[in-house]
């Protein structure tokens, strides 16, 4: 029984292993080339989706086609970067120790952008409690403190920070989205191929 759950167990570990190595996010399929940063989800929303985002959005809202072509024109030329960044401390996870960099095939920077700056998130309070029991009676100890709000698939404490990234530029069928980690002096790399046309 146990040989049986551990073959199981592996078996779905490697599907998400190769899950993560290369998936399809709508007209686009990506290759994850670096997996070094605290990325834990990236998603490239193409053009299109963005296009069509908001005309759900305005049509949903009832919006007058003035105020409609105002958001259509709008829409970032290259898409949008949707990603979670993880961090031990607030400063590690906030966008602006990210830095998102567009490439061409070749390596040719196209768009370069740092992330936005959040507002660090109230703490989680964990509070431990300790029982002794000595022959002059029963003492408890509490001990309260603060920690990350979030907890990884992993149990570590995180901060997690979710953040768009508009690229205003028209990106080529095939690019690279370079993401960095300032602090830790670590880097995922993305490679995007348009699968549709």
């Amino acid at each position: 029984m146990r040989l049986k759950a551990l073959c199981i167990a592996l078996l779905m570990v490697f599907m998400a292993m190769e899950a993560k190595a290369e998936s399809k996010v709508g007209d686009y399929s990506v290759e994850t080339v670096e997996d070094h940063a605290r990325v834990k989800s990236f998603k490239y929303e193409s053009y299109d989706e963005c296009y069509l985002d908001v005309q759900d959005q305005a049509s949903s809202e009832r919006l007058s086609p003035r105020k409609t072509d105002v958001l259509l024109s709008q829409v970032p030329k290259g898409g949008a970067l949707d990603v979670e960044l993880l961090g031990a401390e607030w400063r590690m996870a906030n966008g602006t120790n990210w830095t998102f960099i567009i490439a061409d095939q070749s390596g040719n920077v196209i768009f370069r952008s740092k992330g936005h700056n959040y507002i660090e998130p109230p703490p989680a309070i964990v509070t431990k409690k300790t029982v002794v029991e000595t022959r002059h009676g029963v003492i408890v100890k509490k001990e309260a403190r603060a920690v990350a709000p979030e907890t990884t698939a992993f149990g570590d404490r995180a901060f997690v920070v979710r953040d768009t990234i508009e690229i205003p530029v028209v990106v080529p069928a095939t690019f690279k989205v370079i993401v960095i980690d300032n602090i830790n002096d670590s880097r995922c790399v993305y490679m995007l191929t348009k699968t549709k046309y």
